[in-house]
């Protein structure tokens, strides 16, 4: 099955700018905007309308990457969360 991502472009933009936010995550989203920027990539922007593809790709696809990762760890974070907030005393157990 087909996991859709619960990430909306707007929380990921918010996300990119919190400072919980990993490290690796915005190193991710800086990559593809340094591709588009700077001008030797793989199919030069003097290409017309083919070179400004790849760097929509880039954008796209690397975007998509992080969007993902960045799920991934909200789901792990609230996890942790979720299991440290328990009321499980083990001094109650009955055996």
């Amino acid at each position: 099955m087909k996991q859709t991502s619960k990430m909306t472009l707007g929380k990921f933009s918010k996300a990119l700018f919190n400072k919980e936010t990993p490290t690796y995550i915005k190193a991710i989203t800086g990559l593809a905007l340094a591709y588009t920027v700077f001008p030797a990539d793989v199919l030069p922007d003097i290409f017309g309308p083919l070179g400004f593809v790849d760097d929509a790709a880039v954008i796209g696809v690397l975007t998509t990457i992080a969007m993902s990762l960045l799920d991934n760890y909200n789901e792990k974070q609230a996890t942790q969360t979720a299991n440290t907030h328990t009321d499980f005393d083990p001094n109650k157990v009955i055996n």
